[in-house]
């Protein structure tokens, strides 16, 4: 795309696509494209920046219009406003978009919930797309929570103490085995998000513990119980890789957090890059020991004796970690586009210190005001504070010189979201 700015095609129904003369052209394409979905998320941008400069069409598909991935001039967009009302449209919809490519397409979801409906329909799927990373068996037992934690328990590598629990029985067992402060987690992260509006929550006694542990299993939530790591956003590293199927790496990057929100259990907005032998080694072993193939973001967290413990694996492309990993000579994205269309990869380790990714609108707005007014008073940094914090910014999250426009139409919804935010908090007082 030449155009500074990008309107996506939009289309009720994937019955009307395949005549449409500016998909068409992604469509016929004799090289393999790339769909992308969704691309209203940071991740997105990590996959398109990584493949821009390759001659690669990309299909960005959203069912929002203001995804800002619809607007950036890198991609061929496509509106879909009916897309997302039930798992078998979504499904169907899917195959009627792989159909109409002349050439298989590699596929990049961004959300867990699509990647793992994918590959539990992996034939289906296959059919019209490849698939960057190995088959379900083996990335069910990347992603369920539970099950890592025992592979890991069994092999013997670093986490937190944990606790298994299916009941409230069970949960009472553990009550002299606990160590508090810990934490209930989920095995798998969507429901219990939807259902509680976090990622875990820590617990200091039993009692409030065991509450909470009854809400998650009347809600027939899986979980486990573990032990709090203490420590700030800025104990948290991430190992990212790209690996092949007898897991070994072929391409890898080493980094951490340094903000995110909310500050115990939260989302990145500021990162940078670093030189870890131990990390890295940590990361290769682990990846050797599921043999797992693509690209997989491995989080620890350094515990007060520096010691790393692992704290969960994505198996897909995150928003921080490609990007510094491509600004730091690794594109990880690219690897894993050029191994699922049957090419050679050529090793690449990320190297670099201090190399920064932000999100940068909304981290300014938690440093300097957001982290005080929703109860985090201790992460406040104030404006001077968050400019000493991104000292060595490389990249951003939605913008870039080179493709402004989606990072004002992500500007325009975040400033709607946190002001309505702001709105239900004074409310609620």
């Amino acid at each position: 795309m030449n155009a500074l700015f990008n309107r996506p095609s939009v289309h009720q129904s994937v019955q009307t696509i395949a005549a449409d003369p500016r998909l068409r052209r992604v469509f016929e394409s004799p090289v393999p494209a790339v769909v992308l979905f969704p691309v209203s998320h940071a991740v997105a941008f990590s996959v398109i920046r990584a493949l821009r400069d390759q001659s690669i069409p990309i299909l960005a598909v959203d069912f929002k219009e203001q995804a800002a991935g619809l607007y950036s001039r890198n991609v061929t967009s496509l509106l879909l406003p009916n897309f997302y009302r039930s798992e078998t449209e979504f499904v169907a919809g899917m195959m009627a978009i792989g159909r109409c490519f002349r050439e298989r397409p590699v596929l990049f979801f961004v959300d867990d919930d699509d990647l793992i409906l994918s590959l539990k329909t992996q034939e289906d799927f296959e059919r019209y797309y490849r698939l960057p990373l190995s088959p379900w068996p083996i990335v069910e037992s990347v992603m369920n929570k539970g099950r890592l934690y025992r592979i890991c328990q069994e092999r013997g590598y670093p986490i937190p103490d944990t606790w298994f629990a299916s009941s409230l029985d069970d949960v009472d067992r553990q009550k002299n085995n606990l160590k508090f402060p810990c934490i209930i987690k989920p095995t798998y992260s969507t429901r219990f998000r939807q259902a509680f509006g976090v990622k875990a929550r820590r617990f200091d006694d039993f009692p409030a513990l065991r509450k909470f542990a009854r809400r998650v299993i009347e809600a027939g939530i899986e979980f486990v119980i573990q032990e709090f790591i203490a420590g700030a956003a800025d104990s948290l590293y991430t190992y990212a890789a790209y690996s092949n199927d007898e897991g070994r790496v072929i391409g890898g990057f080493t980094g951490r957090k340094l903000h995110q929100f909310p500050p115990d259990f939260g989302t990145c907005r500021l990162a940078e890059s670093v030189n870890d032998p131990e990390l890295e080694r940590a990361g290769r072993e682990l990846i050797g020991i599921l043999r797992y193939r693509g690209i997989s973001l491995i989080e620890y967290k350094r515990d007060p004796v520096g010691r790393f413990r692992l704290i969960e694996i994505n198996p897909r492309p995150g928003d921080w970690p490609e990007s510094l990993a491509q600004e730091c000579g690794a594109n990880i994205v690219w690897m894993a586009y050029r191994a699922a269309t049957d090419r050679p990869v050529d090793p690449a380790i990320g190297r670099g210190v201090g190399v920064k990714w932000a999100n940068l609108a909304e981290d300014f707005y938690y440093c300097v005001r957001g982290y005080r007014l929703l109860g985090y008073p201790t992460a406040h940094r104030g404006f001077f504070g968050w400019l000493k914090d991104i000292r060595g910014l490389h990249a951003e999250a939605f913008f870039s010189w080179r493709d402004p426009v989606p990072a004002w139409v992500r500007l325009k919804g975040m400033c709607r979201e946190f002001a309505e935010r702001e709105r239900r908090l004074v409310r609620s007082l």
